[in-house]
C-alpha cells in the first residue's frame, strides 16, 4: 500500500469511524451481518465470524519467465 494510500484510509477513518452505525445496531439486534475485510468476506454473526468468499486483487500481476540462451 502506498503512502498516500494509507493517509487516505486514516483519513476515511478518521471521517467514519472504525465501525458504522448500521453496522452496530445490526450487531446489537443480532442479525448476521455479511463485511469485507482485506481480501476476504465474512459473515459476522453471534457465534463469530465465518470466511464465505475472497474479492480478487485489484492489481493483476503477470508472471514471465525469460529465459537467457
Amino acid at each position: 500500500m502506498s503512502i498516500v494510500e494509507r493517509r487516505e484510509n486514516k483519513m476515511i477513518e478518521k471521517m467514519v469511524g472504525k465501525l458504522s452505525s448500521g453496522y452496530l445496531s445490526a450487531r446489537r439486534a443480532n442479525i448476521p451481518v455479511t463485511v469485507v475485510r482485506g481480501e476476504t468476506i465474512y459473515r459476522v454473526t453471534k457465534e463469530g465470524k465465518t470466511a464465505i468468499g475472497s474479492v480478487a486483487p485489484k492489481v493483476k500481476v503477470n508472471l514471465r519467465t525469460v529465459v537467457l540462451k
